[in-house]
């Protein structure tokens, strides 16, 4: 009866566990006394049942009550709280006073029972032993017979033993005498007991009271006295079932204490009770224990010092605490055995506790990575779908698990092959791919089946399940024998392994094994769940899941003391009255052990743990891989074997928020792996909880996104946002791996906590104490993130030290001190904590590609300007890497400007592989100037500093991490720019010798890489004259002269700088002769006149300007400082034939300067030379040569180190050479004019070339047909071999546009004529094919026939009448002219020889009579013989063959020798001979071309000789627009800046062979930035044997040069397309086929490089220039931004690695999206097929393709509409009729809108001027990236019908067919294709 009545009581008196809310208000009210605010949370009939007395009370007057209750509720206001009372477990007076306790009546939650005082209620010290020697003392108790008796069973005697194991770890354990009592069969790691020396340095005194007196434990700090530890309180109490023992605090800082849902991380000191029962419980109510037990708590002291005590005992517990400060602890078994950690800092504490009960384990690397896992999958589709999800969407991913519903019927080591058939073979494919596979493995066995389930027939055999007593085995119990059956999630009952056997670890080791082995099931982690152990449906009526069809049945447990002990924890009253222990699990009285000794009573809250150690052993020996297990339930030392995660948690706010708190606990409790599941398991997530979630999540130490059965999906890909904040704060995880795995490895080795509070690094700022919404990895970084619906903004605490914002380096002003930071969705608020470095590594999809890559650092400096930290590194996987010294270890150290990397242990070999590349160091008071390698200058890498936040950036600098380095860089540089030695007498860049080095004036070292340098800045150069800054409309001057012995000789006295700032992005700096006109280049400008509003460049001058001081500038960005341009580095020289400007750059990413076959788009700074200057030279690109080309471009764009771009342009005409170097730096040298320097400054790559092509003039927009295919070969020997190629082109399907007439074509190759015989029929055939659609362009060279009489050559006689041509000065020899030209009618008339078979005269086309003449002898041409659409204009550099040579190489047999021959001028031989001369044949700047002392009025040829293609290009393209009346096409061979504007390009005669297939994609990409998009090189190549394979596959790259042009050179083998069979013939038309059809694309693209100035042809840089990948990639490209062309460039391959940058992509052909962006990714290319991909976000207007444009353009359109990552897709249709003139400048055209949102697609045409667009119909729709079939598509408000649309699962592809008018606006909607709609803001 007494038993019966206390259990009664004591289920309810838990008042203080807050679970219930009141009934009467559905919320708890709240007391305050001014100082606190109370809870009331006692249980809801207890509340009820004082509610009910009180109305008895006042039963005849219910207004009453009313007036009662509030004046009650007032007076509970003002009581004094009292702060120290020891609860009792007892409900009414009458039974609290009956057993001996206190009674004062509470209406808080202030215990109303209570115990006694320690002189009434515990012990006295009836004997005390002090063993020094060994360091134990050993107490004897009796219990005073004045103790409450609140349960049966009091110990009249206890021994209490106090061991000393060293100075800061002690132990006290309370026992009974002469009673074996159960002990937690936990093997600890105990030091040894210290000496006694040793004992005198501990930090600790303990007291035990004195003999015959009180027994109360204390402990204190030796130094100061510090009470930690101190029973005196009262409430000592040990029996059978009940031991308690209460202790006042040391503080109120209480940490620890779990596993509960925590309201704060700092307790609440207010009467709260926490139970300690493992239970599978989700977190949820305060007060409800969870799934695990850890009975160990933190208490900060208040002078920052910390202890840690662990009570260790597996019973059921509980701690309540009390305002004291002070906390009773509870067990009801087993004994006292606490033992203390002194710390003293909070750090040490934890070290000293898990050295006790184990270091955790050490998780693989691949288990940092971001995991996946929902319950309810339910097939292996939908699994596939999820991991498809978040690939696509580029957020790293490195484990999927499958949980329960992968089984067979949820049986343990089984797999479901019907749902989840194929699981085995996915599990390996993904593997090979990076993915890493966890499976779910629950306890319970189903226990009846036989032999079609052999799992159990073999643990029955083992005898290895959990029993009954021999005196409770249940009568029916199923045939199962003694086995204690429950019900869990097989749909039979379940027998529970016990854990404590060998036999049971040998048969869960073996049936591991065999799922691995033998079903083949390659897991890499197991996932161990229900391990409390959860049972369903205890002490029920049946379970919740219990079969419909089967009888009620359910684990009902007996009534005995270990069921229903005299007192229940508040395990149980937490739930109300008639619950019991055995709820949730199984029975109390069940057997457990080796020998059945343990009940399970004692072990329950063991189970889990002693699961963990033979599944990691499992694990490890199937794998024989490190592997990872996680466990539900825990217990201290579980960590050693298993990760944790935080259970079945709510999707809620308050959950996110509470997960930081637990996991900050776990890592208190020794478990660092540690994580919640992501966006919540139970209930509904939404859009924006599940974003911040995944910022959250991505700094968890185990990173999981998991649900549950039936709730909606909530992997990061379904929503655009949350995959954006997923992608974002993932990419800076896997940055941070090495960091986390270090931090690990800490925690493996030292103990150390990977996540951590505040107050572990500031214990001594009390504003750390209570902080909890914010942590920190380590020491070094600490999180911030947002935890609350709606914020996109919130405040930081930031604690006294230096703080960095992580993102941009920025310090933290004012710390000690919250601030109210930004945090918009995707941006996680991270800081980096002065002193520390963090080692990083580039991101990549998953760790098996990022642990390739190279590594870095970021360094936060300290505030005393130092910094340190640590590196671990193994293979990731191995088991045990330092036991076998398979490791690497450095430290790393930063003071004075340098990082020192010092190896420390370096065994491992894959350490080799690995290098330092990327640094970051946050604090630089100032700029480099250069970086240095162990005090040496380092010149591999690249750098940056932003003056703004004073942060180094240094990028690629590849050193390898097994030597020890010092890395450090300096304010100033010893740089020296090479001397400018003349090129004449020298090939190439042979060694100056000491003799030419002086001749120069220059500096000779023969110890420096530069041995003959320029004199430094301050003694060459300019200097100021008079100082003067003179105010201009648009800038200043200033008036300069030269500095120091010159160079070279003569130049004008006084130079003028001027500075233009045209506009916030456009700058202009102009160095000319102040006394005299130097020549200008000629080239019209338009130049912006908007002025300065925000500027994006800043000049800066000498601060001092004085006379006789140094000249220099340079140009930076006001935000940054970023240094874009600078002359301090010297060489500033203005002579009247040499003129040189160097520069430092902010970068090496330098792209642009030619024309030069360059061997990689992205320059190699390596000191070579290279020319500019216009010549016959084709392009012959190879390592160590450097040529000049046909054009001159001296434009260079540099990608700047943050991303951002800027360009300059030296106008110059005149023969030049360029020097990069490795500072980085670049030299212009040129040899005549003036130094005219624009510069554009961005910011983005584009806008650069838009703001360059606004200066030059916009690029002309080629006519439509112009775009389609176009072939041409010199050596169709007849026009029947022309025809033949025509035939077999349109023969094998392949679409043609134009055709060509080469020189072939000519009567004796001279201009304006057709051979009568060989081209007999010309120009009717020429008409005729017109008719079909194809078009003629036919080649024009300048050179003409100058001595053929004027009846045989009439134009060259026009040309004679009109002065047309090039002349010799009026100063030269008569001897000369004559020897040039033979005198008389050809006058000064300066002849050379090219193709015609006479010498040849050269236009003058700067002369208006020239020009004129040259229209005119067009028009002629077209109107007598050839009906031509376009002119090619070649040979235009001018080319001239044998100039300076005997004669040229095709003189005539027979004749005289002659060749033009140039005097020795200073124009022909100038003083500064350029690197243009090295190619020979005769080394003098006159090869190739004309003298250079020509006059080409009213110009010298010296100047303008760069000029001649461009001067030619503008009366060209005028005369065939005047002749055809359309806007027809020039192609023209040289070109300048401005040629765009009237002419394209082709990239000259290449060969034929790969290298000059894939250096084409340079050539290509550089003239777009030149403003030249109409550009291409000659397919299949020029010179040479063009062979099959190279011609299908260059036919494929050249289906996507915006000039498309099959050519080659006489005397090759025919390479048009037709002629090579099927194959390629089959594969050029698939690849035209494509191009064509793209072709409103194309055409829309070059709209807008014409109205814009953007590039068509595009550089991965261009669109990606913050993705350091993308820098230097040059074998692919893009179509605008939209489309990826990624070609095949060497033989025999039929596949090729194409990065994606981190954006949507989908494959052309088949619409799949993209599985890796942001990889490279190895891709299928079979010989018929180019890699395509559309990138998402773009709608590409597209047209049925036929075989010509003419045909085409009627035919129906189309668009593919490639859907974003935000569900949005935009894009436009430029139309006009194809050819008119003009038509966009009279607003003659059409365009229309497209756009895209989220499931609506709209047309909306913005202008129709024209009616361009009527009769053109919209009929295919192309949508990719459709997560699923719509249930309708509605064209303007009519459903489309079901057969008109096509969804392919596989492949996300939707079309729809439509019939619509493009001339009218539509809308077509989607319906229901998203799993979730996403708001569109």
């Amino acid at each position: 009866m007494f038993q019966c009545l206390l259990s009664t009581g004591s289920m309810v008196r838990h008042s203080s566990v807050v679970r219930v809310q009141r009934e009467d208000s559905g919320r708890s009210p709240s007391f305050s006394d001014g100082h606190m605010v109370v809870q009331s949370s006692r249980p809801a009939w207890l509340r009820l049942l004082r509610k009910w007395g009180l109305q008895l009370l006042v039963l005849t007057a219910v207004v009453v009550v009313a007036v009662v209750v509030p004046v009650v509720l007032s007076l509970s206001q003002r009581r004094e709280v009292p702060a120290g009372r020891l609860s009792c477990p007892r409900v009414t007076k009458d039974e609290c006073e009956e057993v001996g306790c206190l009674w004062d009546a509470r209406e808080d939650d202030v215990p109303s029972c209570y115990f006694p005082p320690p002189s009434l209620h515990g012990y006295s010290v009836t004997s005390l032993r002090n063993n020094t020697s060994s360091g134990r003392i050993v107490a004897q108790l009796t219990l005073k017979n004045t103790s409450a008796r609140v349960v049966p069973d009091l110990k009249e005697t206890l021994t209490v033993e106090v061991t000393q194991y060293s100075a800061e770890v002690l132990r006290v354990k309370v026992t009974v005498p002469e009673e074996e009592r159960y002990e937690p069969p936990v093997p600890l790691q105990l030091p040894e007991p210290p000496t006694q020396h040793q004992q005198q340095q501990s930090l600790y005194r303990v007291t035990l009271g004195e003999e015959g007196g009180n027994f109360s434990l204390v402990v204190r700090r030796r130094e100061g006295d510090a009470v930690l530890f101190d029973t005196g309180v009262g409430g000592f109490t040990f029996a059978d079932q009940y031991l308690q023992v209460a202790t006042r605090l040391a503080s109120r800082n209480l940490y620890g204490l779990g596993e509960s849902h925590h309201q704060s991380l700092r307790h609440d000191l207010h009467y709260r009770t926490w139970p300690m029962f493992a239970r599978d419980q989700p977190p949820g109510p305060p007060g409800e224990n969870l799934y695990g037990v850890h009975p160990v708590y933190m208490v900060l002291e208040e002078t920052g010092e910390a202890h840690m005590v662990l009570w260790l005992n597996s019973n059921a517990m509980e701690a309540e605490t009390l305002p004291l400060p002070g906390l009773i602890l509870r067990a009801i078994g087993g004994v006292m055995d606490l033992y203390f950690f002194l710390g003293p800092t909070p750090a040490l504490a934890l070290q000293q506790y898990t050295s006790v009960i184990g270091r955790p384990i050490l998780p693989p690397y691949w288990a940092l990575g971001f995991q996946l896992c929902r319950y309810g999958y339910n097939t292996l589709d939908n699994l596939k779908a999820a991991v498809s999800r978040t690939r696509r969407q580029g957020i790293p991913q490195d484990v999927q698990y499958a949980d329960i519903d992968h089984m067979d019927h949820r049986l343990d080591f089984t797999v479901d092959h019907v749902n989840f058939a194929g699981l085995e073979d996915y599990v390996r494919e993904v593997k090979k791919e990076g993915l890493r596979f966890i499976i779910i493995l629950d306890p319970a066995i189903n226990a009846e089946m036989g032999e079609e389930y052999p799992v159990h027939v073999r643990a029955k055999d083992r005898d290895v399940y959990i029993t009954w007593p021999p005196h409770l085995v249940p009568e029916q119990n199923f045939g199962a024998g003694d086995v204690m059956l429950g019900y869990v999630w097989p749909d039979n009952r379940t027998a529970f392994p016990d854990f404590f056997r060998s036999s049971t670890k040998a048969w869960w080791k073996e049936e591991i094994k065999l799922l691995y082995t033998s079903q083949g099931l390659k897991f890499d982690g197991l996932w161990i769940d229900m391990n409390e152990p959860a049972n369903f449906g205890t002490n029920e009526k049946q379970p919740w899941n219990w079969p419909e069809e089967r009888q009620p049945w359910s684990l009902t447990c007996p009534n005995t003391t270990l069921e229903d002990p005299p007192y229940l924890p508040a395990a149980v009253t937490v739930w109300g009255g008639n619950k019991r222990l055995s709820d949730k699990t199984i029975c109390m009285e069940a057997q457990q052990g080796e020998h059945r000794e343990f009940s399970h009573y004692d072990v329950h809250n063991l189970y889990g743990w002693s699961q963990a150690q033979p599944t990691l052993e499992a694990l490890q020996a199937v794998t024989g891989k490190r592997g990872i297990v996680v466990s539900r339930s825990t217990f201290p030392s579980s960590g050693r074997w298993a990760g944790h995660w935080l259970g079945d948690n709510s999707a809620r706010w308050a959950d996110m928020h509470k997960s930081i708190i637990g996991a900050v606990e776990f890592n208190l409790f020794g478990i660092p792996y540690i994580g919640a599941d992501i966006c919540g398991f139970f209930g509904d997530t939404t859009e924006e909880m599940c974003g911040r979630w995944m910022e959250v999540g991505a700094f968890y130490p185990y990173s999981r996104n998991h649900n549950t059965l039936g709730a909606a999906d909530h992997d990061p890909g379904l929503w655009p946002s949350v995959a954006a904040a997923g992608r974002a704060a993932l990419t800076i995880r896997y940055t941070l791996l090495p960091y986390l795995y270090t931090l690990h490895h800490l925690a493996a080795t030292q103990g150390q906590s990977v996540i951590r509070p505040l107050f572990f690094e500031f214990p001594n700022t009390s504003a750390t104490w209570d902080v909890d919404d914010q942590f920190l990895w380590g020491p070094w970084l600490m999180v911030a993130p947002v935890l609350d619906q709606g914020l996109v903004a919130r405040n930081v605490y930031f604690p006294p030290a230096t703080w960095y914002d992580y993102h941009t380096g920025q310090a933290v002003e004012g710390t000690d001190n919250t601030h109210r930071v930004a945090a918009p969705l995707s941006h996680v608020p991270l800081y980096v904590r002065g002193g520390g470095i963090l080692v990083t590594q580039r991101p990549h999809a998953n760790t098996m590609l990022s642990r390739r890559e190279p590594l870095g650092l970021v360094v936060a400096s300290s505030e005393s300007g130092a910094a340190q930290g640590f590196f671990y590194w193994d293979d990731g996987e191995a088991i045990d890497p330092i036991g076998s010294s398979q490791y690497f270890t450095a430290e790393i150290v930063y003071s004075e400007e340098s990082v020192v990397w010092t190896v420390m242990h370096s065994l491992l070999s894959d350490a080799a592989q690995l290098v330092l590349s990327d640094v970051t160091v946050f604090g630089v008071a100032s700029r480099p100037a250069q970086l240095l390698l162990d005090g040496r200058r380092w010149t591999t890498g690249d750098w940056h500093y932003n003056t703004a936040t004073q942060t180094l950036k240094m990028f690629d600098l590849s050193l390898p991490i097994t030597k020890s380095f010092t890395l450090s860089w300096s304010n100033t540089a010893s740089f020296v720019l090479p001397c400018p030695v003349s090129y004449q007498d020298r090939q190439d860049d042979s060694p100056v010798t000491e003799e030419q080095c002086y001749a120069r004036n220059c500096v000779w070292d023969e110890t420096s890489q530069v041995q003959c340098s320029i004199q430094p800045h301050d003694q060459y150069g300019m200097e100021f004259v008079d100082g003067h800054i003179t105010p201009t409309a648009t800038g200043f001057k200033t008036r300069l002269w030269s500095r120091g012995l010159p160079l070279y000789p003569g130049g004008p006295r006084d130079v003028i700088f001027e500075a233009f700032q045209y506009s916030d992005y456009m700058l202009r700096v102009k160095f000319y002769a102040a006394d005299e006109g130097r020549f200008e280049v000629p080239v019209p400008l338009d130049l912006p006149q908007e002025g300065l509003d925000n500027p994006l460049y800043r000049l800066v001058l000498p601060d001092d300007p004085a006379p006789g001081k140094p000249f220099f500038f340079y140009v930076t960005r006001p935000d940054s400082g970023t240094v874009l341009f600078d002359t301090r580095i010297g060489g500033l020289t203005f002579t009247d034939q040499f003129l040189s400007i160097s520069t430092t750059l902010p970068s090496k990413n330098v792209y642009g300067l030619g024309e030069n076959a360059h061997d990689s788009f992205r320059h190699t700074m390596d000191g070579s030379v290279w020319p500019l200057f216009s010549r016959d030279e084709g392009p012959v690109p190879q390592a160590g040569k450097q040529v000049n080309h046909y054009g001159v471009h001296p434009f260079y764009e540099c990608v700047e180190n943050d991303g951002r771009a800027h360009g300059v342009l030296l106008l110059n005409s005149n023969a030049m050479d360029y020097q990069l170097l490795d500072y980085p730096a670049l030299t212009l040298r040129t040899i005549g004019g003036i130094l005219d320097l624009f510069l554009v400054a961005g910011p983005q790559p584009e806008s650069v070339v838009s703001q360059y092509t606004r200066l030059i003039h916009r690029p002309m927009l080629p006519p439509y047909w112009g775009l389609g295919f176009q072939l041409s070969r010199y050596g169709f020997e007849t026009l029947k071999d022309l025809q033949a190629a025509v035939n077999r082109t349109r023969d094998a399907g392949i679409p043609q546009d134009v055709m060509y007439g080469d020189i072939d074509y000519m009567d004796r190759r001279m201009d304006f004529t057709v051979d009568p015989v060989n081209y007999r029929g010309f120009e009717d055939y020429v008409s005729q094919v017109k008719e079909d659609g194809l078009r003629f362009i036919v080649i024009l060279d300048p050179a003409i026939n100058a001595e053929l009489p004027a009846a045989e050559y009439p134009p060259h006689n026009r040309a004679m009448a009109a002065g047309a041509y090039i002349t010799w000065p009026e100063r030269t020899s008569p001897t000369v002219i004559q020897g040039n030209n033979g005198g008389g009618a050809l006058g000064s008339v300066m002849l050379g020889y090219v193709w015609p078979d006479n010498k040849t005269a050269f236009p003058n086309f700067f002369s208006t009579a020239a020009q004129e003449w040259w229209i005119e002898e067009i028009k002629t041409f077209y109107n007598e013989k050839i009906k031509f659409d376009g002119l090619w204009i070649d040979m235009n550099e001018p080319a001239n063959f044998g100039t300076n040579e005997e004669q040229p190489w095709n003189w005539p047999e027979g004749r005289q020798p002659w060749s033009l021959s140039c005097p020795n001028t200073t124009w022909d031989n100038p003083p500064y001979v350029t690197k243009a001369v090295t190619v020979g044949p005769t080394h003098t700047m006159a090869d190739k071309t004309l003298c250079l002392s020509a006059s080409e009025a009213p110009y010298r040829h010296y100047d303008v000789h760069s000029l001649y293609g461009w001067a030619q290009a503008e009366p060209t393209l005028r005369a065939v627009q005047l002749v055809t009346g359309r806007r027809g096409l020039v192609l023209s061979r040289s070109t300048f800046p401005g040629s765009g504007q009237w002419a394209g390009h082709w990239l000259g005669d290449n060969r034929s062979n790969w290298t000059d297939m894939a250096h084409s994609l340079i050539g290509m990409m550089e003239f777009n930035l030149f403003g030249i998009p109409y550009i291409g090189a000659d397919i299949c190549g020029f010179f040479g044997e063009a062979e099959e394979e190279m011609c299908q596959r260059w036919m494929q790259v050249g289906a996507f040069y915006p000039f498309s042009r099959n050519h080659n050179v006489k005397g090759a083998v025919d390479q048009d397309p037709g002629v090579w069979g099927e194959a390629v013939a089959r594969s050029s038309r698939k690849a035209l086929e494509i191009r064509y059809r793209l072709l409103p694309y194309l055409y829309t693209l070059f709209f807008e490089a014409h109205t814009r100035g953007t590039t068509v042809v595009r550089p991965l840089v261009h669109e990606f220039s913050s993705d350091r990948h993308t820098l230097g990639v040059d074998d692919q490209f893009l179509w605008g931004a939209a489309l990826m062309i990624s070609p095949v460039l060497t033989p025999a391959t039929t596949q090729r690695q194409v990065y994606f940058p981190q954006d949507a992509w989908y494959d052309y052909y088949s619409g799949t999206p993209v599985q890796f962006p942001g990889e490279k990714v190895t891709i299928p290319a079979p010989r018929d097929t180019i890699p395509l991909h559309i990138r998402g976000g773009h709608v590409l207007p597209t047209q049925r393709p036929a075989q010509n444009t003419a045909a085409a353009r009627h035919l129906p359109m189309g668009l593919i509409v490639a859907i974003g990552r935000d569900r949005r897709a935009s894009g436009r249709l430029f139309w006009d009729d194809g050819e008119s003139i003009n038509t966009v400048s009279e607003k003659k055209y059409s365009l229309v809108q497209f756009s895209f949102v989220q499931h609506t697609l709209t047309g909306v045409v913005e202008t129709n001027a024209n009616e361009d667009l009527k009769g053109l119909t919209l009929a295919h729709l192309e949508f990719l990236g459709v997560e699923q079939p719509p249930s309708a598509v509605v064209y303007l408000g009519t459903k489309v019908p079901d057969s008109d649309v096509t969804y392919e699962a596989a492949s996300m592809r939707l079309t729809v067919n439509i019939a619509h008018q493009l001339n009218v606006d539509f809308e077509l909607e989607l319906k229901d294709i998203w799993q979730y709609e996403v708001s569109m803001k």
